[in-house]
């Protein structure tokens, strides 16, 4: 049986956290690498089953009053996209049945699609096909250990995102990201707005612990970071033009002169992002783990209709 967590089942959950055979399926993937997260801490599990609401929710399969597993999902943004946080079960049924349930609840909630990371070669792949999901990507996680120095002689500044880069930056992202990721992730100006992974829409702040910034040349934009600010470690995301990328090393100096020197420094590079695993490399980052990306489709999309001009032949 799938249902909602209790307040009641916390101390279930805490023997369930230390069980043997007991799995998380999802990858620890930046922010929830260590030392920022592990699993679920006893306040999560509180706050989870007392703040259930239609943007997010904790699950726990039961069989005979036995917690065989539990999920967390939530929303981005505008609720169009869902993401799977934790997955962590003891038995294949609880976890493909969880991984359905949170679907139904996010099409419930006007979600679309649902994003989930695992492993690279984990058996979390074949079990998230099994309830829907396909693959469509992979990253690499690549950690820089501190101290680290920048040479600041060789790096291309970038700006502060504005509110009037949105449409620019929808270019962008159909230039640097191959068309399968983008039938998977965004294929209209709508879907790529909810990706953005905060709780509201984006919009320009000078608060919080997420920034981003562009680069502009000429009178386009050629590439865009977002640095995420944690307690413990800080997080890179970078999206380039393909013709720029021998610009990545200035970039990415650029990008190293926005983080603390003091605490490590984490960044992604997905399979089609070569170049960027490169300069990383290049900057000293070493290999932290590799994730395989999945989605499960809500919604289907269809063809617009649209009226085309006929030629008539004959009188």
């Amino acid at each position: 049986m799938i249902r909602a967590v209790r307040p009641i089942d916390v101390a279930a959950l805490r023997a369930f956290l230390g069980r043997a055979g007991a799995v998380e399926l999802t990858t620890h993937t930046w922010p929830k690498v260590q030392p920022e997260s592990g699993h679920l801490p006893l306040m999560g599990l509180l706050g989870q089953a007392l703040g259930q609401n239609g943007r997010r929710g904790m699950w726990v399969a039961a069989v005979d009053g036995r917690l065989t597993g539990y999920a967390v999902a939530r929303a981005r943004c505008d609720g169009m996209v869902w993401d799977v946080d934790h997955l962590h079960a003891a038995e294949q049924t609880a976890a493909i049945e969880l991984l359905e349930h949170l679907c139904t609840r996010a099409v419930q909630a006007g979600a679309r699609r649902v994003f989930l990371d695992v492993p690279a070669g984990s058996q979390g792949v074949d079990l998230a096909r099994r309830a829907g999901f396909e693959r469509y990507a992979s990253s690499s996680l690549m950690r820089l250990a501190p101290p680290f120095r920048v040479d600041k002689s060789n790096v291309f500044a970038a700006r502060p995102r504005l509110r009037a880069d949105e449409h620019e930056l929808f270019r962008l992202y159909n230039a640097a990201v191959p068309a399968p990721v983008r039938a998977a992730e965004a294929m209209i100006y709508e879907e790529w707005s909810a990706l953005h992974r905060g709780s509201k829409k984006w919009t320009p702040s000078l608060f919080g612990d997420r920034h981003q910034f562009v680069w502009e040349l000429g009178s386009g934009l050629i590439g865009w970071m977002e640095v995420v600010y944690g307690q413990k470690s800080q997080f890179l995301e970078f999206m380039v033009q393909p013709q720029y990328e021998s610009m990545l090393d200035r970039l990415l100096g650029y990008a190293l002169t926005q983080v603390s020197d003091k605490a490590p420094v984490y960044a992604a590079a997905r399979d089609y992002q070569s170049a960027l695993a490169s300069a990383l490399e290049r900057a000293g980052f070493a290999p932290a783990g590799e994730v395989e990306i999945l989605v499960r489709q809500l919604a289907a999309r269809v063809p617009e209709p649209k009226l085309m001009p006929a030629n008539v032949l004959g009188g």
